[in-house]
């Protein structure tokens, strides 16, 4: 199996389980959470920034599509990450 295969096998099938849904969620949860924080934080709108960060944090996602996103973006960062650690 090449390294390309495993990995679309670890992003597709790792949320498939209940442990890896929930590990993906959280990590996702995390990922988007500094990705948009951070924006409001380079253009100085500190209070911005911590609103961001307690929206994304703290509340609970409103829709299956905020979870859904959580865990792809949860899914594909790990993917990347497990890409860049095997292939070394």
């Amino acid at each position: 199996m090449s390294y390309e295969t495993g990995f679309i096998k670890y992003v597709v099938k790792t949320p498939l389980t209940v442990v890896g849904f929930m590990s993906m969620y959280v990590f996702g949860g995390g990922i988007l959470t500094l990705v948009n924080t951070t924006s409001e934080l380079f253009s100085g709108n500190f209070v911005n920034a911590f609103l961001k960060y307690f929206i994304f944090s703290a509340l609970p996602p409103t829709s299956i599509n905020q979870i859904i996103m959580t865990v792809a973006a949860g899914s594909v960062v790990a993917g990347i990450k497990w890409y860049i650690a095997v292939k070394k």
